[in-house]
């Protein structure tokens, strides 16, 4: 952070001359990104996230990819010859796969805390392993 901004916001574009510009738009295939800093200054400012907008062009259609921390979150495809837009949210499948890790995860704090307590049990009554 240059300057004294709780939200900094580098941006980049590999297919211009200033990659570092303020502004920007993507013709051909890229990559346009951007990393967001937060803190109070240049000296207590951290890593925040990054995000990236890639634009592939194969002659038939065009492929938008929209990534945070280089997690697809959504693609749009553009049809040429019927100009017609599909846009797929990710959401649903990273709440998918995200929630299995979650219920993994309580399952085990669960079955940890279940063995504890018959532990536990086992010693107040006296029995030894």
């Amino acid at each position: 952070m240059s300057r004294s901004y709780p939200i900094w916001v580098n941006t980049f574009n590999d297919n211009y001359g200033n990659a570092w510009a303020k502004s920007m738009g993507v013709k051909n295939n890229s990559t346009a990104s951007s990393s967001v800093n937060i803190g109070t200054s240049a000296n207590n400012s951290y890593d925040f996230l990054n995000h990236s907008i890639t634009a592939i062009d194969n002659g038939k259609e065009k492929i938008f990819k929209f990534y945070v921390d280089n997690q697809l979150l959504k693609t749009a495809t553009y049809k040429k010859q019927s100009k017609t837009m599909h846009v797929e949210d990710m959401e649903s499948k990273l709440k998918e796969r995200y929630f299995q890790k979650w219920k993994d995860e309580e399952s085990q704090k669960e079955a940890a805390f279940r063995n504890e307590r018959y532990a536990e049990r086992l010693r107040v009554n006296g029995f030894r392993d």
